[in-house]
């Protein structure tokens, strides 16, 4: 087996970030599928992926490389860790239209009490984190792979391919993928049924749960559509297929 490394899927919520995690934490060289909820911010960092992903899985690790998402500014990365040679990133970007009203049914789901239930507290969350992905973006250069939620779900395959590739698999990611003991549980990725599925769903497929209809202000909206709009070109451009 070639010298293990890390994946690290850097995105944000709502993007499909467990979708993508499950099918790459179900191919046989891949550990790891939750979010793990730690900084990387030292060597030691990458070392104690392992045991958190033991935890996660329920197994030992076994795989050439280990997987953790990050979805917050909370979670600091290094620069000198995206820089390593055995370092993968793979960025995640969903368009606001979709993502914000998904991230407020989230946060009423789970009590309305957290700031993404709201329009402005949703926005925020989304516009800074995509600013950290930017910067995160321009420090990787053409290292990295970019994947469009979008196409995730209306061209697996072609998506999957590119990750196979970029990746250095020895056999493709396949758009089916395994249930883990944190599949579906609050805090460590989608809690809605669709993750539960083992394949991956037209959007009208998905259980969009019963949080009701969500308004986002027209202004805040806009705000955060020029901003993917500025963003995903350039991200285009540094990380071609």
């Amino acid at each position: 087996m070639p010298s293990r490394g890390y994946i690290l899927l850097i995105s944000h919520m709502r993007s499909h970030s467990s979708l993508l995690s499950h099918i790459l934490g179900s191919h046989p060289e891949i550990d790891g599928y939750s979010e793990l909820h730690q900084h990387y911010e030292s060597p030691m960092d990458l070392r104690a992926m392992t045991r958190r992903i033991e935890a996660a899985t329920g197994e030992r690790r076994h795989g050439r490389y280990a997987l953790d998402k990050l979805l917050h500014n909370a979670g600091l990365v290094d620069a000198a860790i995206l820089r390593r040679d055995d370092v993968k990133v793979v960025f995640l970007i969903r368009s606001p239209v979709d993502a914000i009203p998904s991230i407020m049914r989230v946060g009423r789901a789970q009590g309305g009490d957290l700031a993404v239930a709201t329009p402005a507290g949703a926005t925020r969350y989304y516009v800074t984190r995509l600013a950290r992905i930017g910067k995160y973006s321009a420090l990787m250069g053409s290292r990295a792979a970019l994947v469009e939620a979008e196409r995730l779900v209306s061209d697996t395959g072609a998506v999957l391919a590119r990750l196979t590739r970029y990746l250095g698999l020895a056999t493709p990611l396949d758009p089916a993928y395994r249930r883990f003991p944190l599949s579906g549980v609050v805090g460590h990725g989608d809690p809605s049924p669709n993750i539960l599925a083992g394949r991956v769903l037209r959007d009208d497929e998905r259980d969009r749960g019963n949080a009701g209809p969500v308004d986002v202000p027209a202004d805040l909206m806009q705000s955060a559509v020029d901003d993917y709009a500025a963003l995903l070109p350039v991200m285009r451009s540094r990380h071609p297929d």
